[in-house]
């Protein structure tokens, strides 16, 4: 029954993020766009550095292909206790495999929790407005705040960050410095 429930929100993820848009893609023959050496204007990099981080988990950057990486290895238990600053009570994990289109991890904590989702999207599809959402500044290509959330576009890996235990405004910080921690881990 768990693997019935996580393939259906799999489905329905990759539903909301434009799954099909990727399958298009891949069909039409799409070519990759070629990395960039330049550096983004806030994000000055030593010379001879590319701007293409590489994942710490020494598997490189699944920042435009590749297979999602499970969020639960991502984040340490003691990094989550120090980002958030509250016990860890339980973890959930997805129980999906490698090759998995979406995957996610939460962190039960003593009055709150983090949550983190990861999926495939494409800018275009991260672009469409919704309503009462709110742009955010300062993380990842794109991102946006909407219903207690942190969308954050990389790429084409879509991270939708959960924090609740404290105000808005804390939790949309703490968001924030996980999505920091996680994206060079993507």
């Amino acid at each position: 029954m768990k693997h019935r429930l996580v393939a259906l929100a799999a489905v329905v993820a990759v539903s909301l993020t434009g799954g099909c848009g990727l399958i298009e893609e891949a069909v039409a023959g799409s070519p990759t766009p070629a990395a960039t050496t330049a550096a983004p204007k806030d994000k000055p990099t030593p010379a001879g550095k590319t701007t293409e981080p590489e994942s710490e988990s020494g598997m490189g950057s699944v920042k435009d292909s590749g297979d999602i990486p499970d969020p639960c290895t991502l984040l340490s238990k003691q990094e989550v206790v120090s980002l958030t600053g509250r016990k860890i009570t339980q973890i959930d994990e997805d129980g999906g495999s490698k090759g998995d289109a979406t995957r996610f991890c939460q962190w039960q904590q003593e009055d709150g929790q983090l949550a983190v989702f990861l999926g495939r999207t494409t800018a275009e599809d991260f672009d469409i407005v919704i309503a009462d959402a709110e742009p955010v500044d300062g993380v990842g290509e794109d991102a946006f705040t909407l219903a207690g959330h942190l969308y954050v576009l990389y790429g084409t890996v879509q991270l939708d960050i959960y924090v609740r235990g404290g105000s808005d405004d804390e939790n949309l910080a703490v968001a924030k410095k996980v999505t920091n921690v996680l994206i060079p881990r993507v």
